[in-house]
């Protein structure tokens, strides 16, 4: 079972909206208050490995690192999974459907977080959906 499930219909054309949801490096400019930098450590056809550093703000602010590594499935999904840091072990599955009028995005994330930082478990899935759902309105807007 996952954590967060979720879908959404988008205006923009599925191959574009692939295409800056495979951009990694361009996240901080969708996320600017929860992502810092995004760095391409390895990249092949089909995976890439990234790695993040996160910026978390409540009462306090709080950088994290973590790496990911993402695979192209198919051609219309991406499956990262994180591979190192404090939510090592958090899969993250989008699939990109073309429709007449655009397309739908569904997004299944079964997250895993340590026992350093299960303080913040209620904030993370409180935030997750929300955070992600304005990243892909932000890159929608993008492109319409």
């Amino acid at each position: 079972m996952s954590d967060i499930e979720f879908s959404i219909n988008l205006p923009a054309p599925t191959d574009k909206l692939i295409e800056l949801a495979t951009s990694f490096e361009d996240y901080p400019q969708y996320l600017e208050s929860s992502i810092k930098s995004v760095k391409i450590l390895e990249k092949t056809n089909n995976e890439t490995i990234t790695e993040e550093i996160l910026i978390f703000r409540s009462l306090f602010s709080h950088e994290i690192i973590q790496k990911s590594k993402h695979t192209m499935i198919g051609g219309k999904q991406t499956h990262s999974e994180i591979i190192f840091g404090p939510f090592k072990g958090t899969i993250i599955d989008v699939l990109f459907e073309k429709k007449e009028s655009g397309t739908k995005v569904s997004v299944n994330a079964d997250y895993k977080i340590s026992l350093k930082y299960k303080i913040l478990s209620p904030i993370i899935k409180q935030k997750y959906k929300i955070i992600l759902t304005g990243f892909l309105y932000k890159m929608n807007a993008k492109l319409i």
